[in-house]
């Protein structure tokens, strides 16, 4: 077994060409027969794998290029090569187009040709494949929890348009949603209906703005075990901005074509309006305060607007709606709040909010918060000791700058000293970043590729932490840097939120310069005498300012972090590498326990 195991691991280890995200993999459950769904028919899933390097039965990642990738499928005896269009929607759903399965190609090139095209997805000429992730390579198995989008309480009628009625099945707007009291499930009361009374769950996997314009949302029913009922649901909804109805329709199966074609027309349709919450207690009414410009917009999981404050919690599985009642020191930077969850839970706090940069802040909330408003404590010391800082970007970003890099470094992974890391900034655009993890024995040998966009960036403690946007995955990741000279920086991995105390000359990955931009430039151009730069300073840099990343300078070389920019980070220190190879072993783990 252990010689199996270690054969298994080096086959998938080295075969691949290219390799999926960590993002990408599991074990994902799709419909079986797809577009075959009608009313009365059974709904079958089929098992779908995504490992590092390959999607069995469909073949073995040959090359990526934006958002397809070309599968090579070898088991017919010779190689055949397929093109699929790939959307990651949430850690739970992705979503596929694809010419058809039943059709390969003796060719890359031929195979490249078919690749689906924004064209030929919107005018439906490519077949379209829905993966519901199952069950994760984590130590656990399980999967994300998704805030649902719908939030709130509402009522709701019914209508089932399956042709053999004229009638609305519930049609008093007497039956109940809600995700309470979890915000990621929406749980269901049918009342007063043709078919009698109901209650089901649904668990929210995903949602997203689909290539139409409309949005969707992915939903799974733990409770369905027979093949009667469709145990993953694709569904369209619209928000009515004037009075918050919803509307929201339902395909008949886990496809999102089958019978579903706006939020309107589904094959199950509901018209959700929204009950009216309780008026707030009077000390709202008689307080005055907003929250300051520059904070206000939409973040990841905030949304501020003059003295209105919404925050997503996802770790408490909450969404709370809070009103600003004053301001406190230190620097004005904490607020009272009235908060009330999205089902209708009152309470007083406080936040604390940070500007990091223009498109980044940091905020904290009260530890106790309390059903009783008391403004010279709910402010306090007290109340923050202990509490971490939440990292924040925004979700349209303004007057980007570059990044604190410039040029091309590359270092070895710390925990897996036989990969090699190569981090480069995109000198025709200094906002972006590129990542790539590679053999240290065979640079050709790409094991992960990430792009980055840099949100902003700040110096604490000795330390740069820069906040960055990853785009292939849309995700937010921050980092923690240091610079010893202009020619070698110390990374390191701060989490989704910049997680403070860590030490990236002990414990970061070593990056050394090998070109900078200039450089790099005058590779891809005619050759041409040696560009010297016209100062050691970038033109950003005022001469008075002290370059924080610095721990000692004694060269005249430009720095290469840019102190006004975020995202050293992209480096992303050895942990993602140690991912990628933990991932390789636990799929070949799996592999084997199937077996």
């Amino acid at each position: 077994m252990v010689t199996l195991l270690l054969l298994l691991f080096s086959a998938t280890y080295v075969a691949g060409v290219c390799y999926f995200p960590v993002e990408y993999q599991g074990i994902f459950a799709t419909q079986s027969s797809i577009s075959s769904i009608s009313e009365g028919s059974v709904h079958q899933y089929s098992q779908v794998t995504i490992l590092p390097d390959a999607i069995p039965v469909w073949g073995v990642c040959h090359r990526k290029f934006d958002n397809n990738v070309i599968l090579r499928d070898p088991t017919g005896g010779e190689d055949c090569f397929r093109c699929f269009h790939i959307s990651l929607h949430s850690g739970n759903v992705i979503q596929i187009y694809t010419e058809g399965l039943n059709k390969c190609y003796a060719t890359e090139a031929a195979a490249h040709q078919t690749c689906p095209t924004l064209h030929t997805i919107k005018a439906n000429r490519a077949s379209e494949i829905m993966l519901y992730k199952s069950r994760s390579f984590t130590q656990d198995g399980q999967i994300d929890r998704v805030f649902c989008p719908i939030s709130g309480r509402f009522r709701f009628t019914y209508d089932v348009n399956d042709g053999t009625e004229s009638s609305v099945e519930c049609p008093d707007p007497t039956s109940e949603l809600s995700n309470c009291p979890m915000g990621s499930e929406l749980q269901l009361r049918f009342r007063r209906c043709s078919f009698g009374e109901l209650e089901m769950g649904l668990r929210c996997l995903g949602d997203w703005q689909g290539h139409d314009g409309h949005q969707y949302l992915a939903l799974w029913d733990p409770k369905v075990t027979t093949d009667n009922q469709p145990r993953y649901r694709c569904a369209m909804y619209s928000v009515e901005s004037a009075t918050g109805r919803v509307f929201l329709s339902f395909s008949i199966d886990a496809t999102c074509t089958n019978h579903l074609h706006s939020p309107w027309d589904g094959y199950e349709t509901m018209v959700l309006t929204p009950v009216t919450p309780p008026a707030p207690p009077a000390v709202v009414h008689t307080t005055v305060c907003a929250f300051p410009r520059w904070a206000q917009g939409s973040w990841q999981h905030l949304q501020i607007d003059a003295n209105e404050l919404w925050i997503q919690d996802n770790g408490a599985d909450k969404k709370y709606q809070t009103l600003c009642l004053s301001q406190h020191a230190p620097h004005g930077e904490r607020y009272a709040l009235y908060s009330k969850t999205q089902c209708g839970e009152e309470t007083f706090s406080c936040i604390w909010i940070k500007k990091r940069a223009v498109n980044v802040i940091e905020y904290q909330t009260a530890s106790y918060p309390s059903e009783l408003y008391n403004a010279s404590r709910i402010c306090s010391d007290d109340m923050f000791r202990g509490q971490e800082w939440l990292t924040q970007g925004r979700l349209n970003p303004e007057n980007l700058s570059g990044c604190p890099i410039t040029g091309e470094y590359t270092g070895v992974i710390p925990d897996a000293q036989e990969l090699c890391a190569r981090l480069s900034s995109d000198c025709s655009d200094p906002q972006h970043m590129h990542y790539t993890v590679s053999s240290c024995f065979n640079d050709t040998e790409i094991y992960e590729e990430r792009e980055y966009r840099c949100l902003g960036q700040w110096s604490e403690g000795g330390v740069m932490y820069t906040y960055t946007h990853r785009r292939d995955v849309d995700t937010y990741e921050c980092f923690a840097g240091v610079v010893v000279s202009p020619n070698e920086i110390f990374i390191i991995e701060a989490g989704t939120s910049c997680k403070r105390g860590l030490q990236p000359l002990a414990y970061g990955m070593k990056l050394v310069r090998q070109a900078t931009c200039s450089e790099i430039e005058a590779r891809s151009s005619t050759p041409s005498p040696p560009h010297l730069e016209a100062s050691s300073r970038p033109p950003w840099w005022p001469p008075t300012t002290k370059n924080p990343w610095l721990k000692k300078t004694d060269s005249t070389e430009e720095p290469p972090w840019n102190n006004e920019i975020p995202r050293a980070a992209h480096s992303s220190s050895g942990r993602a590498s140690s991912r990628l190879l933990q991932s390789l072993l636990v799929s070949t783990l799996l592999l084997l326990a199937a077996l």
